[in-house]
């Protein structure tokens, strides 16, 4: 079978760019002796850079060192500490690069003036800083506690959820205060919130692009295009980059051109990508097959992948803290089944999917907890095939390539027996 290569767009290749600025901002930050704080994903990084904060993201820093492959030592030397073989691979990742002492392009991470987590998404992101604070020596730490909403969560409970997340914000303006001098701004926090909206904004048009036949871009510009909206919400300089994106990409739509020849197969993917093993995803590229949409870098756009209330940017710019408090009962990671087999259902409808792959990660089990069900219920109630692998997102010694390659193979041909029938 002959080889094919999707086109990256030429604007995805500024991202290096991009993520450079954010590193020197880290360098320039411990040299001018500003505060640092280390934030998980789901946290409000925004009102980090309101308050004069330089964010680092220690998830971030993981999948820089499986890109470069550099996470299996790490997670080994993590691992000869007792951390167990089956713990979260970016955890382990984290403290072996630590231990290293590696630069931020290998994926270190330095200690911060404080760490900000969350167990919006799951309780290893609290008790992994936990530890790192200890085996730093002590730093302070701050712990966002949100409430899962469910599809049976009724609104007197969302409105008591939605107050007692953001009296936890409000106290941790005041934990910022006491740990840097810094005070809340609120026209900072306005402008921050407005970068923030506007990220987002593009990041959802681009993906509106991808429901055109053919897509006009491939995952070679979005697992890498989502770590702004990840790093960098609240800044300016990520929402150009988004814009040349989208413009380039709406010129493939106006000229009928698609990011891979011969497009034949469309895929969901979901769940977090193998770090250390991204150009795997253009074998799917052999079979004319091309991944037009993913939840885990879609769920970002975190204004605009909400199915339980409307974020305006007018609500946002009244009350960005109200707003933002309200954004955390509302990730991805923590839909219930009823509410992702009524999004998935929807999803696959709009941008004309053909087949579903869920990885099964080994290291993130709140994003894959119900994908037994989700599979059975896609198939049962919306005659959409599913397909299960297992690997995981930051260690290598967990993806089993031949079987993985084996299943898919299988699936694309299942797809192709549909498309003819």
């Amino acid at each position: 079978m002959s080889e094919k290569k999707s086109k990256m767009l030429k604007a995805t290749q500024g991202l290096k760019n991009a993520m450079g600025r954010h590193y020197l901002a880290i360098e320039q930050a411990y040299r001018d002796g500003k505060p640092t704080a280390w934030a998980t994903s789901g946290c409000p990084v925004e009102l980090l850079y309101a308050m004069g904060v330089q964010p680092m993201l220690p998830e971030n820093s993981a999948t820089i060192s499986a890109a470069q492959k550099y996470s299996k030592n790490f997670i080994e030397l993590a691992e000869q500490e007792g951390f167990s073989y089956d713990m979260c691979s970016y955890f382990k990742t984290n403290v072996g690069a630590v231990m290293e002492g590696v630069d931020v392009y290998k994926g270190g991470i330095r200690k911060p003036t404080f760490m900000l987590s969350s167990d919006v998404i799951c309780d290893t992101h609290s008790h992994w800083f936990q530890v790192q604070a200890e085996r730093f020596g002590g730093v302070p730490h701050y712990i966002i506690d949100v409430p899962h909403v469910v599809s049976n969560t009724s609104k007197r409970q969302l409105d008591y959820f939605k107050k007692y997340v953001e009296e936890q914000m409000w106290e941790l303006l005041e934990f910022i205060k006491e740990h840097t001098g810094n005070e809340i701004d609120m026209e900072k926090a306005k402008e921050a919130a407005a970068n923030s909206y506007e990220l987002s904004e593009v990041w959802r048009d681009i993906y509106e692009l991808r429901k055109n036949v053919p897509s006009p871009i491939s995952t070679k510009d979005t697992f890498g295009g989502l770590f702004p909206l990840f790093t960098m919400p609240g800044l300016r300089s990520p929402i150009n980059l988004y814009k040349r994106m989208y413009r380039e990409a709406k010129a493939r739509v106006d000229t009928g051109q698609g990011a891979l020849e011969n497009e034949e197969f469309r895929l969901m993917f979901e769940g977090i990508p193998f770090w250390y093993q991204l150009k795997y995803f253009a074998m799917l590229e052999r079979f004319n097959a091309i991944i037009v949409y993913e939840p885990y870098t879609f769920a970002f756009s975190k204004f605009f992948s909400n199915p339980f209330e409307e974020f305006s940017k007018k609500r946002l710019l009244k009350d960005p803290i109200e707003c933002m408090s309200a954004l955390m009962l509302s990730f991805w990671y923590i839909f219930d089944l009823e509410t992702r087999v009524k999004w998935f259902k929807q999803t696959v409808k709009d941008w004309k999917i053909d087949g579903v792959i869920l990885h099964n990660n080994v290291s993130c089990r709140p994003n894959t907890t119900t994908f037994y069900d989700l599979k059975r219920r896609l198939g049962e109630e919306g005659d959409i095939p599913c397909l299960i692998i297992d690997s995981d997102q930051n260690d290598p010694r967990k993806f089993n390539e031949v079987q993985i390659t084996n299943q898919i193979e299988s699936f694309i041909e299942l797809l192709r027996k549909r498309k003819k029938k």
